[in-house]
């Protein structure tokens, strides 16, 4: 086995743990704010286009990239354990709601 590929396979482990946790606390916290009396308003939808354009480049990049040279087959990999890891970590991030006391 290569290193890159036992890094990538290590890195899928690593990046899906963080996901699954993630996603559970983000269930649990779903179902906390849903038993609240009091709603929060909407979180607000804009200011995520820098991103999305960045993704979007990144992808765009890397497809082209693989054309002029084989190496590149390893960033599509890499590009998608960074997203997956980084939705993990934005489970996290995201505030608990207040708990009935």
């Amino acid at each position: 086995m290569s290193t890159v590929t036992l890094v990538i396979v290590l890195g899928s482990i690593i990046a899906t743990a963080v996901f699954a946790a993630g996603y559970v606390r983000g269930v649990r916290n779903a179902f906390g704010e849903y038993r609240l009396e009091e709603r929060e308003p909407p979180v607000p939808q804009h200011g995520h286009w820098g991103g999305i354009a960045f993704a979007l480049l990144a992808s765009i990049v890397i497809i082209t990239a693989i054309g002029f040279s084989s190496a590149w087959v390893y960033a599509g990999p890499f590009l998608c354990l960074v997203t997956t890891l980084g939705v993990g970590v934005a489970f996290f991030i995201e505030k608990t709601p207040a708990s009935k006391v």
